[in-house]
């Protein structure tokens, strides 16, 4: 491979990560070549990528969109995860599709403009997702008042059995 072609790789790598929510680090070895390429046809149809990278790349791509602290998991073979627009639902996804291979390994990921180790990317991927947060606010605000009426109807109850009787 030539320095264009090292260029451009570089160029499409970091196109492609800039601006993500969500990147995750794995290690592949001992991962037979038809688990990986399901994989990445899994990820795809989700609207997320598996990228095999050279370290050095990596590093590069990395650098020129921002994004500091994971060259230090950039060791042996290393595979990139791209999650879509929603962080969230991507490492929902990722999870569950990393489960039935063993031999991929979560090293870091990047989340949220913050480096976080692999047992930070399962936490990443069990928080609740925009919508979700916002239904349990909105249970927990309509929930005051539906009390308030309780307790009001519980003393009109009292008052009306304590004045027929």
């Amino acid at each position: 491979m030539n320095r264009t072609e090292k260029a451009e790789i570089v160029k499409s790598f970091a196109e492609k990560t800039g601006g993500v929510p969500f990147l995750v680090i794995t290690e592949f070895r001992g991962t037979k070549v038809s688990e990986v390429n399901q994989l990445r046809r899994d990820l795809e149809k989700n609207g997320m990528s598996f990228k095999v990278m050279k370290n050095t790349l990596a590093k590069r791509a990395f650098s020129d969109v921002g994004v500091a602290g994971l060259d230090v998991h950039l060791k042996g073979m290393t595979g990139v995860i791209v999650s879509g627009p929603d962080a969230i639902a991507s490492a929902r996804v990722m999870k569950d599709l990393l489960k039935p291979i063993p031999t991929i390994q979560v090293r870091a990921g990047f989340f949220d403009s913050e480096v976080v180790k692999g047992d930070a990317v399962k936490f990443v991927s069990d928080l609740s997702t925009r919508e979700e947060m916002a239904a349990k606010l909105l249970g927990t605000l309509l929930e005051v008042p539906r009390q308030l009426l309780r307790v009001l109807k519980a003393h009109e109850e009292a008052l009306a059995a304590a004045a027929g009787e």
